[in-house]
């Protein structure tokens, strides 16, 4: 008997992380519990993207075990996993931690500051120097620089296997998240999408020889498409 309970425990459990539906959450501020409005919430399994609306809630179609990425300007970025309860329940409660590291009030329209501190200092920074190219579309050729290559480890971290492959062109096709990724600047999606660091994409992209401007004020699908690109030219360079 007992070994019946544990196996008709096993199929329930198999059932259900097959299962994929519509499952609610509500993203609250960590400090005072206030809902946060138009915070992203990207299924990493699927690539599914929807926002929060006023009042904090979000719906999206998930299954067990599907990883939810949720991101605010001003928030720590958090991931979460989609657990039994909570898509037997429907519905979570969510909390994002404030980083208060947003810049004072400051408007300086020809930098178009992002208001995300360490972009902002970069741009400052950067105010005396002309653009090099138009940044529509990339906006720039990744020429890859031949030679000792120390970054290796981060190629082979962003296509380890098949299915990153696949990943990787799923993303291209899907407009929800490739429309978002072109209002954001902040690196967060593109680190997590291709599960690197932040770091490591301004080396890759440093290696490539890309402009300072380029790497510190591109878009996120701007700078996606360039590691991408610097990647191909690489294993091209590789079978010279």
């Amino acid at each position: 008997m007992r070994y019946f309970a544990v196996f008709f425990l096993f199929l329930f459990s198999v059932s259900i992380s097959a299962q994929e539906k519509n499952i609610q959450g509500t993203v609250l501020s960590e400090q005072g519990y206030m809902p946060t409005a138009h915070a992203n919430v990207v299924n990493l399994n699927s690539l599914k993207v929807t926002k929060t609306n006023a009042n904090g809630v979000f719906s999206i179609l998930a299954k067990v075990n599907d990883t939810l990425h949720i991101s605010l300007e001003g928030f720590r970025s958090l991931k979460i996993k989609v657990t039994n309860d909570w898509f037997l329940d429907g519905t979570k409660k969510v909390y994002l931690k404030d980083l208060s590291t947003e810049l004072d009030e400051v408007v300086i329209n020809s930098l178009k500051l992002t208001g995300i501190l360490s972009i902002d200092t970069k741009l400052i920074a950067l105010a005396d120097y002309p653009y090099d190219k138009d940044l529509g579309a990339t906006g720039f050729t990744a020429n890859y620089n031949r030679g000792f290559n120390p970054l290796n480890g981060i190629y082979n971290a962003i296509k380890r296997n098949s299915e990153e492959t696949k990943k990787i062109n799923k993303i291209r096709k899907e407009v929800e998240l490739i429309e978002m990724m072109k209002k954001k600047f902040d690196r967060e999606m593109v680190a997590t999408l291709l599960n690197i660091s932040k770091e490591d994409i301004v080396k890759i992209l440093q290696r490539c020889n890309y402009s300072e401007r380029f790497i510190y004020t591109a878009n996120d699908f701007q700078i996606f498409n360039a590691v991408n690109e610097c990647y191909e030219n690489y294993l091209l360079g590789t079978k010279k």
